[in-house]
């Protein structure tokens, strides 16, 4: 169901014509009780950012909404020189550089890690597919960081001064350069430039702006019963009809919160088959 299609549904069924501006109040309205009912899979982003070292704070994406997974890991390059064949390349710099770490760049073999760190030079897993040259990217394992409150964050961590790899994270509040936006507190502070990476829950674009949205493709009946009962609502409907279109609202919420909450967060392998009792 698209927009235009919502919109008409809801004129016929109240039959009542309702203006451009409250048919979308309606829509949103519904579309924000039901994106807080439950965090199915298409509600997830992944978007990833650079910390930076000696500063504690990270700020949080604007269409943030609540967070499935922060991790960080070290990802540090530097120039190289290798000999195709070789199973050894002669770096600038190994800072940040550390043993099983996945070795990336031109002329770097497939698959390629750190076996040893003699000096400057680099013993790998693999031999360089071809003569190495320029930037090399020497990348970590993740390392998911706890969620803790920001007291946690404060009495664990006092100074931001002693600087270390990140273990916890917390929403710390509005931002300073933007109070409609949030921020994470790490602790300890970071040592140095890791990549964050996060998985995040956040509000899609509604189904006003966009014309059609996954809901109103998969479950237009949550979608419609919830617009419904804010057209309802604001006609001063009966009791009556009211209650009517809140049990079939509450039906199809149901229905999604079982995709949503259920469904999708595990599989017939590791939990098994649903099995009904046959009388």
């Amino acid at each position: 169901m698209n927009y235009a299609e919502l919109t008409a549904q809801i004129k016929n069924i109240c039959e009542n014509e309702f203006d451009a501006t409250t048919l979308a109040m309606f829509t949103q309205q519904a579309e924000q009780k039901i994106y807080n009912s439950a965090q199915p899979s298409f509600l997830r982003k992944n978007v990833t950012g650079v910390l930076t070292t000696g500063n504690k704070f990270l700020q949080c994406p604007t269409d943030f909404l609540s967070t499935y997974s922060l991790a960080i890991f070290p990802n540090n390059s530097t120039t190289a020189t290798g000999t195709s064949g070789l199973k050894t390349i002669v770096v600038a710099s190994t800072t940040g550089i550390a043993v099983g770490q996945q070795v990336t760049g031109t002329g770097i073999g497939v698959n390629a890690l750190v076996r040893s760190i003699a000096s400057t030079t680099i013993t790998l897993t693999v031999a360089n597919s071809a003569t190495v040259s320029g930037t090399v990217v020497f990348q970590g394992d993740n390392l998911y960081l706890l969620n803790k409150d920001v007291n946690f964050i404060r009495e664990a961590y006092p100074l931001s001064s002693q600087l270390s790899e990140p273990k916890h994270y917390a929403i710390f509040g509005p931002r300073s350069d933007d109070e409609a936006e949030l921020t994470f507190i790490l602790g300890p502070t970071p040592d140095a430039g890791y990549t964050a990476e996060l998985h995040y829950y956040y509000y899609p674009e509604s189904i006003v702006t966009a014309g059609t949205t996954w809901l109103g493709d998969n479950f237009d009946s949550v979608l419609l019963n919830g617009a419904l009962i804010e057209a309802l609502r604001f006609m001063k409907g009966e009791a009556a009809d009211t209650a009517v279109y809140d049990k079939l609202y509450l039906q199809a919420i149901t229905l999604y919160k079982n995709l949503a909450d259920g469904k999708q967060r595990g599989d017939a392998y590791r939990d098994g088959q649903y099995r009904a009792t046959v009388t």
